[in-house]
């Protein structure tokens, strides 16, 4: 996309909404230095700053990390001192929306401190996180939690939410008994078609109206972590009925037919990875697509039945980012290099576990280590800033460790961003 060379038709509407919805906003939320703009009659908005070529310098920004306008626009202007060239914006963590969706409702984090019974936050963070970006010279990544349909031991409360539209959605096993909630992500049935389709809707809903750089794929693998690994998910009849007609398998009776099951899951996955490239993603020009993917690639492939060095090597996708989330630096060269040699290094950027790094040093230890010419991202914003997250840490010594990592960044970061490509 070419954002820094030529003025987007939708912006001057979107910036006009955006100030009348922050007039708003504010009135009920708190008073925040904004940018204004003059659009006349005959004036656009200021174009945006060319966009940063070379190697991608991202970081993660999660749905936790804002709640106000104010939030938003400071992480915004954050990254962007930071030297970051792309932001991985999250918009959908759990079947809900962090945007104005009429598909799914709005992510109960963003209403926690409204008055109850408040069902809108009197924004839309993703189309002002989209217009700051752009300003700033930077791409702005839609990232979307794709298998998780709730956390929590209480249902979500919106009746409006799939969890409880869809119960056929939700995840059976071989005994009729249903994924349980709990302090872990339950998952939508990757199987079903309909499951699919619903997915694809959503993601193409914010392709066609947000002026997004990216989609970012999250949790697209099975989300298995905390199920009963005696149990076979999903193993309600239909599920079972789909894979036999698929296979021509009689059911799950040998050690054979289990393997074969789960090879059926994994292409299921990469069928609605494909999907959501085909129907979702080239809807739009020039839009990068792009997922968070396991540490070390067979562990993925195997384990949680994500085929993602295939999705690069065919096309689907143009990079993969995977989680090498360690303070082991021999742990994430190998990893990297296990990346490197499955899918190609030009198509491979590491993001790398800030949030386990003593120091600043071992961060850039790491980039170094990786060399990746695709470049590197950083997880997370709430490890090297100040945020709304509640669960962040808000002691002094907390903030002093914030402030070092993020001071202990900014210069080599910078330094990165002046090179020439």
């Amino acid at each position: 996309m070419m954002h820094g060379l030529q003025y987007h038709p939708a912006m001057k509407n979107w910036i006009l909404s955006f100030l009348a919805v922050v007039a708003v906003g504010l009135a009920a939320c708190e008073s925040v230095s904004l940018p204004t703009f003059d659009l006349g009659a005959n004036k656009e908005p200021p174009r945006p700053a060319v966009l940063a070529k070379g190697p991608m310098r991202g970081l993660w920004i999660t749905r936790w990390d804002y709640r106000t306008p104010k939030d938003v626009t400071e992480a915004i202007e954050r990254a962007a001192a930071l030297g970051v060239t792309d932001i991985f914006w999250q918009v959908r963590g759990q079947g809900d929306a962090f945007y104005r969706s009429q598909i799914e409702p709005w992510g109960e984090e963003l209403l926690a401190d409204l008055p109850k019974g408040a069902r809108d936050p009197g924004f839309d963070p993703l189309e002002l996180a989209v217009v700051q970006a752009h300003l700033k010279g930077m791409r702005l990544h839609a990232w979307i939690n794709v298998m998780p349909l709730w956390k929590g031991k209480t249902p979500p409360k919106s009746t409006e939410h799939p969890w409880q539209t869809h119960p056929e959605w939700r995840l059976y096993d071989q005994s009729g008994h249903m994924q349980a909630l709990g302090d872990h992500y339950v998952i939508a049935n990757p199987v079903l078609e309909e499951v699919q389709d619903y997915i694809v809707r959503v993601v193409a809903d914010i392709v066609v109206r947000y002026d997004i750089d990216g989609v970012h794929l999250d949790y697209i693998r099975f989300v298995s972590e905390s199920m009963d690994s005696k149990a076979t998910y999903p193993g309600d009849p239909r599920s079972i009925g789909l894979f036999t007609k698929a296979t021509g398998r009689r059911g799950l009776v040998s050690e054979d037919d289990q393997r074969a099951f789960r090879a059926w899951k994994r292409n299921r996955i990469t069928d609605l990875v494909r999907r959501i490239k085909r129907e979702a993603v080239d809807r739009r020009s020039g839009v990068m697509y792009t997922a968070a993917v396991w540490r070390e690639p067979s562990i993925g492939q195997i384990q949680y039945l994500q085929d993602a060095a295939l999705w690069v090597k065919e096309g689907t996708m143009d990079l993969i980012m995977p989680m090498i989330y360690t303070d082991d630096d021999a742990m994430f060269r190998s990893d990297y290099e296990a990346w490197k040699a499955a899918a190609g290094a030009e198509r491979v950027v590491p993001g790398l576990g800030v949030y386990k790094h003593k120091s600043p040093a071992q961060t850039v230890r790491q980039i170094e280590i990786a060399g990746s010419p695709a470049g590197y991202a950083l997880f997370a914003y709430a490890t090297i800033f100040d945020s709304a997250n509640p669960l962040e840490s808000k002691t002094q010594a907390a903030k002093d460790q914030r402030r070092v990592m993020r001071e202990g960044l900014r210069p080599y970061i910078r330094r990165e961003s002046e090179r020439k490509p």
